[in-house]
């Protein structure tokens, strides 16, 4: 479990807030005294945290802070987080002394902020200061307290920010519920629904929001916590606060065990979630750190029609997504990797000369997009392929920048012929038109064009349309079919989400015959996320030169029932999903058995 420690290293603050339940008016030698502090940091430090925060009051009142920082980095490898009002802040100074991460509180903007903190400027010096940090290599957040000062102002906040060309690596928001002065302090139903305004904005911004877990509130509270959930990174075990108690109505909640409840006095607002795609998607498993690297690399081999194949690798370049499709199974509530993290992660495939895939979350939303695409045409890598919904590509010709710099293939995802449709698998309304804008940049390009339909339950029944739509518009292009997976945890199995085969495979029949009257390829079967290929339509002699599909790749996520153990196919293909067989069962499989009537197939199934 991720352990995050804060050390005060002052209590007073020239900020006035009314809802601060830290600050004096006063230092205290036993919090602010060097001894007393320096005890308290080497307690913290042998506590070997992944996260040390320094916090105040205001520590940039400190005249030592620079030292301070620099003390601390020559004891530690956690990273450095600095939490300040950022009204006066010497960035090059703290960079340089060893800090990590600038935590900029951020209540309101311009003159609302003046207004809330009390100081004259206030508003004027933080826009300064956040666009001095996006100028330097210093990583920086802001922290956004709900309260009643600020409900009607939070939810403007990441436009805000946006507008001024800012991008915070991670925009935190929490809801005060302690306070010497209560009524500073909004109603619990009034801030999740300020808050909840709050993340949809940072949506649209493309910006990522997360709940601050020193300012907890569980999912309950929210109207729709469905909305909210990829805010949350709740640990199975991880239930206990002290200052927070479970009401009886908890008892029959499915994260019963892996939430706190609600702080003491407020519990009578509980309510039971029911829902277990909710529960997953509200979980995280071990820490948001650890969790984002093992999700850094998916390992696969690319297998060529002609039997060929080359090592691969998807580097996820971050985890933020400006959709929110209901089958994806990337965790988008996780921070995004370190940058010498991925650069690390194309290393290891460019020295085996493979296949790179870069993906995310939506890999346009990180600014080192380009440099990643240079690098690793740098480094060897034999393709660059870039995964994303290209909602970003037809802004500011960065169709052309990711030509020039080295992308070899680009992987779109599209879900539906319609907004209306799109809207519904996404849950980005507005976005339909700007993919298609974005596929329209790329097909103006020298980039390979591959758009990814992925059936699900709201989508399948347009497969056809969608073949006709891609023939009319980009007759360049290869359709690449995917069938929602059921691969992890935060993909609903549920057949409100995923199809029967049997009801799927006529439309994909047909749409096959109109691409191939088209001239169009329509291919990606043999992939993991395609289909079990004994239910392909069509001729099934295009699989058999294929590569033996990577055995490492498919233990836990795929079945093959005994009827494939005798199928021409069998090596070929990853088998069944497990998730599907056990929301249908196995009875769709048709394995190719009848050698007689499958001779051009292959002289030896092995």
């Amino acid at each position: 479990m991720s352990r995050t420690l804060r050390v005060l290293t002052n209590e007073t603050c020239d900020l006035r807030c009314p809802f601060c339940n830290g600050r004096r008016d006063q230092e205290r030698p036993q919090v602010a005294g060097g001894p007393a502090l320096r005890a308290a940091l080497l307690k913290a430090i042998e506590a070997s945290p992944d996260t040390l925060v320094l916090s105040g009051g205001e520590p940039t009142l400190r005249n030592d802070l620079v030292r301070l920082v620099e003390w601390t980095r020559a004891r530690t490898k956690a990273e450095l987080v600095l939490e300040t009002h950022g009204a006066h802040l010497d960035i090059p100074a703290l960079q340089a002394a060893g800090l990590d991460v600038v935590r900029v509180h951020l209540p309101a903007w311009g003159p609302n902020l003046d207004a809330i903190t009390g100081l004259q400027g206030a508003g004027a010096a933080v826009l300064a200061t956040l666009l001095e940090l996006e100028a330097s290599p210093l990583a920086y957040e802001t922290a956004t307290p709900v309260v009643l000062d600020n409900l009607r102002e939070v939810v403007s906040l990441p436009e805000h920010l946006a507008k001024h060309g800012l991008a915070p690596r991670t925009l935190w928001f929490g809801i005060p519920t302690s306070s010497p002065r209560p009524k500073a302090l909004a109603e619990l139903s009034e801030a999740t629904a300020a808050a909840a305004g709050f993340v949809r904005a940072a949506r649209r911004a493309e910006l990522q929001a997360s709940l601050d877990p020193a300012s907890f509130v569980p999912p309950c509270a929210f109207e729709h916590p469905s909305a909210v959930a990829h805010v949350f990174a709740l640990n199975p075990g991880a239930a206990a606060r002290s200052t927070f108690s479970q009401a009886p109505a908890c008892e029959t909640c499915v994260v019963q065990e892996r939430c706190p409840g609600l702080p003491v006095g407020l519990a009578h607002h509980a309510r039971p979630l029911s829902s277990s795609s909710l529960r997953r998607r509200l979980t995280i498993i071990g820490t948001p750190k650890a969790q984002a690297q093992r999700e850094l690399v998916t390992r696969e081999v690319y297998r060529r029609a002609d039997g060929s194949s080359m090592p691969a690798a998807i580097v996820r370049v971050n985890f933020r997504c400006n959709q929110s499709c209901t089958f994806c199974f990337v965790s988008t509530h996780l921070p995004d990797p370190e940058d010498a993290d991925v650069r690390a992660a194309i290393d290891a495939i460019a020295a085996e000369r493979g296949s790179l895939a870069l993906s995310g979350g939506e890999p346009t939303l990180n600014r080192r997009l380009l440099e990643y695409v240079r690098y690793a045409k740098q480094g060897g890598v034999a393709e660059v392929e870039l995964q994303t919904n290209a909602t970003r590509v037809a802004n500011d010709d960065l169709a052309a920048e990711l030509a020039d710099a080295g992308v070899d293939r680009a992987f779109v995802s599209l879900h539906g012929i319609d907004a209306a449709t799109s809207d519904q698998v996404t849950e980005a309304p507005g976005t339909f038109e700007r993919t298609l804008a974005g596929i329209d940049a790329l097909a103006a390009t020298s980039i390979e064009l591959r758009l990814n339909f992925v059936l699900c339950q709201l989508n399948y029944r347009q497969f056809p349309g969608f073949i006709r739509m891609v023939a009319t518009r980009w007759p360049r292009a290869a359709v690449n079919v995917s069938f929602v997976a059921p691969s992890t945890d935060l993909v609903p199995r549920t057949r409100a989400l995923i199809p029967r085969y049997e009801d799927v495979l006529p439309l994909v029949g047909e749409g096959m015959k109109l691409g191939e009257a088209a001239g169009l390829t329509v291919d990606g079967f043999e992939s993991m996320c395609g289909l079990p290929l004994c239910l392909v339509p069509g001729d099934l002699q295009r699989f058999v030169p294929l590569a033996d599909a990577f055995p490492g790749l498919s233990t836990e996520e795929f079945v093959k029932p005994a009827g494939c153990a005798s199928c021409v196919l069998q090596t070929r293909c990853f088998g069944l999903r497990r998730g599907y067989a056990k929301l249908y069962g196995t009875e769709a499989l048709r394995p190719v058995l009848d050698r007689s009537t499958s001779t051009d197939l292959s002289t030896d199934p092995s």
